[in-house]
């Protein structure tokens, strides 16, 4: 039998986050943990345990509870930017494809995708193959019938379903992307053929060619405004974040970016992705939350010093 853990009481809780941060009084600190709960509230503990070294002593209880607060705005901010690159990639894809290839349910049609993604390793070649026909390609055609057919779930699709004017259709990409989840449309781009992947980036980015190397830091970009998506919808911890690598555009430069799976790194492709009216909206709006909060963000490692700076120069894509 598996090893179990043993429940804490609220007050045994308040006792443990001694470890992390210093209080006297316990009142605050058990509200706190009524509401945030002890695996939650003791990740940022240890978070700003693991800075002593930076901050030269123990932190307080309301270096813990502005952190918090910091995170819990900080997610608000990138959330709705995910939200406005999430639209606009969904809308790009949709268009440049059907519109390239004069179908509105291109992607039902497996002649739209290459299922080995171009891969030149044997090994990958086919772990990619059957993950497409076995998951993948099931998965969306799986997830539009649905819609087609939940009339208590969807009722708003009735026209696609017997009796409707479009009963005989399937739903068209613009339809099914209004209820797709990004994760899917994302891997989807990962499977689609080159030619329609670079026509997207024509579609909705600066530049009139991409090559594939330009498809491929697109995946890495895609992925981690998802994942960050994910932190933000979970209520996940940002603040000391690492995830998937991200690669960069090569007109930006080199050193530009500390590491590829942090939090920055997770920015930086946020703004190649959202809509570029939005790029300086994103950095004032993290600029006020940093400036009205207690916490010092540069001193704890939550973004670079010269954050400002290096978000300037990351180029238009």
């Amino acid at each position: 039998m598996a090893n179990t853990e043993p429940p804490i009481t609220l007050e045994e809780q308040v006792i443990q986050m001694k470890k992390y941060v210093s209080f006297r009084q316990r009142k605050r600190m058990r509200d706190f943990l009524n509401y945030a709960g002890y695996f939650r509230a003791s990740r940022y503990g240890k978070f700003l345990l693991s800075r002593v070294e930076v901050t030269g002593a123990k932190s307080k209880q309301d270096t813990l509870f502005a952190l918090y607060k910091f995170d819990v705005e900080l997610r608000r901010i990138l959330s709705f930017y995910c939200n406005r690159a999430e639209v606009r990639f969904k809308s790009a894809l949709s268009n440049a494809c059907s519109i390239k290839l004069n179908n509105g349910t291109f992607y039902l049609d497996k002649q739209s995708y290459t299922p080995s993604q171009g891969e030149k390793d044997a090994k990958k070649r086919k772990q990619n193959i059957v993950f497409f026909n076995n998951h993948l390609y099931k998965d969306i055609l799986d997830k539009e019938e649905k819609l087609r057919k939940d009339v208590r779930k969807y009722p708003e699709l009735k026209e696609y379903r017997k009796g409707g004017n479009r009963q005989k259709n399937k739903l068209p990409v613009w339809v099914a992307f209004s209820y797709f989840e990004l994760g899917t449309v994302t891997m989807m781009y990962n499977y689609l053929r080159g030619d329609l992947r670079k026509a997207i980036l024509v579609y909705s980015f600066a530049k009139t060619t991409y090559a594939k190397r330009d498809t491929e830091i697109m995946d890495t970009w895609l992925d981690a405004v998802r994942n960050l998506r994910n932190y933000c919808a979970h209520n996940s911890m940002l603040v000391g974040m690492t995830s998937s690598v991200v690669l960069m555009d090569s007109n930006d430069d080199a050193t530009l970016l500390q590491a590829d799976n942090d939090l920055f790194s997770r920015i930086y492709a946020l703004k190649k992705l959202i809509p570029i009216d939005d790029t300086d909206n994103m950095k004032k709006d993290i600029k006020k939350l940093i400036n009205k909060t207690p916490v010092d963000v540069c001193l704890l490692g939550i973004l670079p010093s010269n954050w400002e700076e290096i978000y300037d120069k990351i180029v238009e894509f």
